[in-house]
């Protein structure tokens, strides 16, 4: 049993709320309701230089809270089957106006005073003892958003150690006993109750971040001028969060665009260069011989080392007592110059281009045909 050590004050007079709200958990949502608390994925407006909190459960990072789950539902044989659709857990979400963490400054998202935290931590603590037991497997304490608040995975099971969720959260009224509840613990502290039957519906931790700003369940209309500029500072924190996002979408899309034109460049030199390999085909050698540098010897080009015998498409040298034979002129360029086949198409296409690789084959067609 924890001692209730924690100091008792009168009701806030700005009025701060105890909040209470739960999730229930099958097995397949487990491992994500886990790495959101446990801050194993990103998490919007969440504070990375914040640490945050665990106060009941193991340390030990590789742990697993499905894990835990299963081995308290194992503690008791069950008398029936668990369904497939069963609840095995219930996510607890605890916390309290942003006017009782810090009254002086209620819109100051991340401030609270440290006696006021304090006091309310160990009041939950004590809480959640008395209520839940063991049967709360880890909670922790959040310090990295707007306001403290608390996450308390529960495994719902009644006094016989069966897996029944329904005896504890089924329906409206069971909801607003849990609620009671904490509250009977939180007005030691200072803390009010929501209004019960209050129009707008607000029973799960999807909504806790609003009902955190706002501090209850009220309409804009009901809301006090401390209430309105929190809400305006989460708006404010919502805008600069989309402004970075469309900074972020913008960024990727001058990317994208750039990687587009990258890609198109590509496709242009590949088409280029298929097309320079299919003008080189029809190049005369003896232009390209030429163009090389080598001069006509008879019925031989020469010109360094080599002695280069051409007949049509086909070539051969006989230099330095060497035999090397080739069928194009790419092959000729790249013995010649000793290059590679890019080197050799970048070399042709200086030299005779587009127009010069249709002359030189116009001119070989009409040697051809004349000889």
């Amino acid at each position: 049993m924890i001692t209730k050590s924690y100091q008792v004050y009168p009701r806030c007079e700005a009025m701060s709320y105890a909040i209470a709200r739960l999730r229930k958990l099958k097995r397949g949502n487990i491992s994500g309701s886990a790495s959101h608390t446990a801050r194993e994925r990103e998490t919007p407006n969440a504070d990375p230089t914040q640490k945050n909190i665990r106060f009941i459960g193991s340390l030990d990072p590789e742990e697993r809270l499905e894990d835990l789950v299963l081995a308290k539902i194992a503690e008791n044989e069950q008398r029936r089957k668990i369904r497939t659709d069963a609840v095995y857990c219930v996510e607890l979400l605890l916390s309290a106006s942003p006017s009782y963490f810090r009254p002086d400054c209620p819109t100051n998202a991340g401030y609270y005073e440290p006696q006021k935290l304090d006091d309310w931590v160990e009041a939950t603590h004590q809480w959640l003892a008395d209520e839940y037991g063991n049967r709360i497997v880890r909670a922790e304490l959040h310090l990295d958003e707007a306001t403290p608040h608390i996450h308390a995975y529960f495994v719902p099971l009644d006094d016989q150690g069966q897996l029944r969720c329904n005896h504890f959260f089924d329906g409206r009224q069971k909801i607003h006993e849990f609620q009671d509840s904490y509250y009977n613990t939180m007005r030691l502290i200072g803390l009010e109750r929501g209004i019960k039957g209050s129009r707008a519906k607000h029973q799960d931790i999807k909504d806790f971040y609003r009902i955190v700003e706002e501090g209850r369940d009220l309409e804009v209309d009901e809301l006090s001028a401390a209430q309105l500029k929190a809400k305006a500072a989460d708006r404010d924190r919502a805008n600069q969060r989309k402004q970075e996002m469309e900074a972020t979408a913008k960024a990727l899309s001058l990317e994208n665009e750039q990687l587009r034109r990258r890609i198109a460049q590509l496709e242009q030199d590949n088409q280029s260069i298929k097309k320079l390999t299919e003008w080189s085909t029809d190049l005369a050698l003896d232009d390209v011989a030429w163009e090389l540098g080598l001069w006509r010897k008879g019925n031989e080009w020469v010109g360094g080392n080599h002695i280069i015998n051409i007949d049509a498409s086909q070539f051969t040298n006989f230099g330095n007592g060497s035999h090397f034979e080739g069928n194009d002129a790419i092959g000729l360029v790249k013995h010649v110059n000793q290059c590679n086949q890019v080197q050799a198409i970048a070399w042709l296409g200086e030299r005779f281009g587009e127009v010069g690789a249709k002359r030189a084959a116009s001119e070989r067609s009409c040697s051809k045909s004349c000889g």
